[in-house]
């Protein structure tokens, strides 16, 4: 929605041809490069390949083939600001056997140079899956505290969440709930319709219970506070701060990975050991007489 992975792709690419807005504005005009972005959009995905030939023809020029060897290292020498006439010819000296072509080297360049990009977008991600996490999390009011609390004193909702949790386990993992597009036209790519392959109700109506009446709402905190006061309120404050930290990192490790570890507890749960299978599998079985 806000393009972000256009403009860190951008500010990557600049910084790799050394801030020169020029050759940054012929790298993007350039056919092989604006077949890969919408109309009056910058791409937000551009691979190794045609970032090199699409350099390669614009310093060799309209007069030398891109693959011409010669005209590439005149082109770079001319052409090109310092810092980045630098770089690129250490690139193209580079002479690492596996690296046979001048087209290869700058591939290898710019894949560095986006190993960096990439870092730069994890970062950029992980903070807005914090600050999403905090907004969901503060506005249910899950805490963590007080779920731990909630399902170790009560057997009767600790059952019910159990049973709950085993229906999920043995359900569709949740990126198949995903909706996907179905091409209607292939002659026109750009275009689709959205379509839900399975009902868009990701929690039944007995979870959505359990969650909003048993485990999370600020009602429970309302009531837990009600008559306190001084430090002992404090406490019950602090304490409830640190339930929803607790909540809001689990909540940015994502639903896949929850649904792996509530599979993983289900299985320990209900499984036990074969009656013929051997105690140490490292060690055979103890001979019979």
């Amino acid at each position: 929605m806000t393009g972000r992975r256009a403009d860190f792709l951008e500010k990557g690419i600049s910084s790799l041809l050394g801030d020169d807005p020029d050759l940054k504005k012929k790298l993007f005009d350039h056919p092989l490069i604006g077949s890969l972005a919408q109309k009056n959009d910058k791409p937000s995905y551009l691979p190794a390949s045609p970032f090199a030939l699409a350099l390669m023809d614009i310093v060799t020029g309209e007069r030398s083939a891109t693959n011409d060897a010669a005209a590439l290292r005149d082109g770079i020498k001319t052409v090109l600001k310092p810092a980045l006439r630098t770089s690129l010819l250490a690139v193209l000296a580079d002479s690492n056997t596996k690296l046979k072509t001048d087209q290869e080297k700058i591939e290898a360049w710019y894949d560095e140079g986006m190993d960096r990009v990439s870092g730069w977008y994890k970062r950029h991600t992980h903070l807005w899956i914090w600050i999403l996490a905090a907004v969901i999390t503060i506005g249910l009011d899950a805490d963590s505290v007080h779920i731990f609390k909630t399902l170790w004193t009560n057997q009767a909702i600790r059952t019910a969440v159990v049973e709950s949790a085993k229906r999920r386990s043995q359900g569709e993992r949740p990126e198949a709930l995903m909706p996907l597009v179905v091409r209607n036209n292939q002659n026109v790519p750009k275009t689709g319709t959205a379509v839900a392959p399975h009902n868009n109700d990701v929690l039944t109506r007995e979870e959505t219970s359990e969650l909003s009446d048993l485990l999370i709402g600020w009602k429970d905190a309302a009531k837990e506070w009600k008559g306190k006061a001084g430090g002992e309120l404090f406490g019950l404050i602090l304490l409830h701060i640190l339930g929803l930290l607790f909540t809001a990192a689990a909540v940015t490790l994502g639903a896949p990975f929850w649904f792996d570890m509530l599979n993983r507890f289900m299985n320990i749960r209900s499984a036990g050991r074969a009656p013929d299978e051997p105690r140490d599998k490292s060690s055979p079985a103890p001979a019979t007489a």
